[in-house]
């Protein structure tokens, strides 16, 4: 049996799971690969995650900053 890894999920599922992770977790997580570089800084993960997370404008500064 084939093992299993995060990127075998569909991409949906791979930006549900990280966007359930705090800001400064997610910066981390720009290093792991290019693939999840680029997931975490399309607009489609950003719109996601400023959904969940994002509760003022100074958060969306932080995550602009962080993502651009």
């Amino acid at each position: 049996m084939e093992n299993p890894n995060f990127n075998t999920l569909p991409e949906h599922l791979q930006m549900e799971i990280l966007s359930l992770l705090p800001l400064q977790s997610l910066g981390k997580c720009l290093f792991v690969s290019k693939q999840w570089r680029s997931l975490i800084r399309s607009q489609e993960f950003r719109d996601l995650y400023s959904s969940r997370w994002m509760t003022d404008d100074l958060d969306k500064e932080l995550l602009d900053l962080l993502l651009s």
